[in-house]
């Protein structure tokens, strides 16, 4: 590997929120020279701090407790080689000949896609499952990821911030001058998006010649052996919130999708946006520095990495003693961060990293 910023050049771009794509030089940085060959990323999310490690030639394993994110880690991390060729397109961007289904046009009409849209939506969906007509086994696990991921990219790039978090269609559709998005993207067909996202995932996927894999499970629920350094990216919880951010809830129309057959039984329909019920996760259910104490109980025999936002609820100091329990040697950097999506309240933030060894 070269400099820092060659490497962010070869990461998947992604519009998904608190995602540390832009500040992995920083992070590279601070763990370069950390002895380590095996890594847990245990709040995985978008992939990025994992594809970093990938890139460096560690033995990486992805772990999210969502479903959808489960798929992205599958498709960047453990995929080595595995990419949607031209009749693979072909054949998940139209119609085939199937009986196809209508769930989001019937349930999710006027909340975050026009009803073209929906009709595509569910279309796309099918085609994934129906993979299995020209695939099996781990090739078909591996190319239906990658078809989920991609069409991942293209819901959020047509969403007003990025999220499914409430029903406003109308911001995109309402003929206004805006401070925010970018009507030209929200408007494009899905089917340029799934394209244009293709394109750069096909020329993303590699090889570094270790066994890499994706895991699907609470953190608190991961096998704790076999990790040189555990790095973790936790949902935050700002100076007066009581519990972390929910993506279960900002991120839910995705998990949707991947659990297409199972969608309606988990929808919460008291919620105009249809969002899905859920029980909260060991991580969610406790008081946050407890959680922490916790986790680094669990994973004291690694080197622990822990990014965090400030200020945040527990603070960095009550973190930094936390971890210190479990590690002689705790270093603390900063870096001052603004979060697109929050310009409004971004001046006094920093992101943090925690390096307990």
């Amino acid at each position: 590997m070269n400099g820092a910023d060659d490497f962010l050049r070869q990461i998947p771009s992604t519009r998904y929120q608190g995602s540390k794509r832009r500040i992995l030089p920083w992070i590279y940085e601070n763990i370069k020279d950390l002895p380590f060959e095996t890594v847990l990323d245990g709040f995985g999310g978008t992939a990025s701090a994992s594809f970093l490690f990938k890139l460096m030639g560690k033995k990486v394993t992805f772990n999210d407790v969502l479903l959808s994110n489960y798929q992205t880690g599958i498709a960047l991390i453990e995929n080595n080689a595995v990419t949607l060729n031209e009749a693979d397109v072909e054949f998940l961007l139209n119609e085939n000949g199937f009986e196809y289904p209508s769930f989001i046009q019937d349930t999710f009409k006027e909340i975050y896609y026009t009803d073209l849209e929906n009709e595509w939506l569910d279309i796309a969906s099918h085609n994934i499952h129906k993979l299995s007509q020209t695939y099996e086994g781990r090739t078909l696990k591996i190319k239906r990821a990658l078809a989920y991921h991609i069409l991942f990219q293209a819901c959020l790039t047509k969403r007003p911030f990025n999220l499914f978090h409430r029903k406003n269609l109308y911001l995109r559709l309402a003929k206004v001058k805006r401070s925010f998005g970018n009507k030209v993207t929200w408007e494009r067909e899905f089917q340029k998006l799934f394209m244009k996202f293709n394109n750069e995932i096909s020329s993303k996927i590699f090889s570094n010649k270790l066994r890499n894999k994706a895991t699907c499970k609470d953190i608190l629920e991961v096998k704790t052996k076999g990790f040189d350094l555990v790095y973790f990216d936790p949902p935050y919880a700002r100076p007066k919130d009581t519990s972390p951010k929910d993506y279960y809830s900002l991120y839910h129309f995705l998990e949707g999708i991947v659990d297409y057959k199972n969608w309606s039984k988990r929808i919460d329909w008291t919620m105009k946006n249809r969002r899905l019920i859920r029980e909260k996760t060991k991580w969610e259910q406790g008081e946050l520095i407890d959680n922490f104490d916790s986790l680094f109980r669990r994973f004291q025999d690694s080197i622990i990495v822990v990014s965090y936002g400030e200020p945040g609820n527990p603070s960095v100091e009550r973190i930094r003693e936390c971890l210190h329990l479990y590690k002689s040697d705790v270093e603390i950097s900063r870096k001052r961060y603004k979060y697109r999506l929050n310009q409004g309240n971004n001046q006094n933030l920093n992101e943090v990293l925690l390096i307990g060894k």
